[in-house]
């Protein structure tokens, strides 16, 4: 690396689509909700309802998380932080990278089967740049990246 820290600008990895998704959900459950209602169907109805206040809190999560401002991804010599959360390189067990246009990273600590909701991310400027210093960061300090599909919370 060139320098001992190096920071980049990073987002969320859920993006207008996981909004869309949730919103087509929102609308096809309250239709459901709505003739279930209709029909008198007591239990059903109160599923319904409670599914439908699941997806309406799920679509305003990624909503925040669409409009929230970028952070940082902080690169330090043996050490990445990412939204404020530390780990050392001992302490990762691999760096996945999902897609080709618009890559999505995350990072999975040792011992987790899948990627924290905090430890997945895109760069919001220079991706380029930042992913060869990333890949650069990980070959310094012997972390895996890999480029392979992993699951992302909303």
């Amino acid at each position: 690396m060139k320098h001992a820290e190096q920071k980049f600008r990073i987002k969320s990895a859920t993006g207008v689509e996981s909004v869309v998704v949730m919103l087509i959900a929102v609308i096809v459950v309250g239709n459901l909700l709505r003739r279930t209602y209709a029909s008198d169907g007591d239990l059903l109805f109160y599923i319904f309802a409670l599914v439908l206040l699941y997806c309406i809190w799920m679509l305003i999560l990624a909503l925040v998380k669409v409009v929230k401002k970028p952070t940082e991804l902080l690169l330090g010599r043996t050490s990445i932080t990412v939204n404020g959360r530390t780990l050392e390189a001992s302490e990762l067990d691999e760096i996945l990278i999902n897609g080709l246009a618009r890559r999505l990273i995350g990072i999975r600590p040792k011992g987790r089967r899948i990627v924290p909701m905090k430890l997945g991310f895109k760069f919001a400027e220079d991706e380029d740049e930042a992913m060869k210093e990333l890949a650069h960061w990980a070959k310094m300090n012997k972390v895996p990246m890999v480029e392979k599909k992993f699951f992302k919370w909303v």
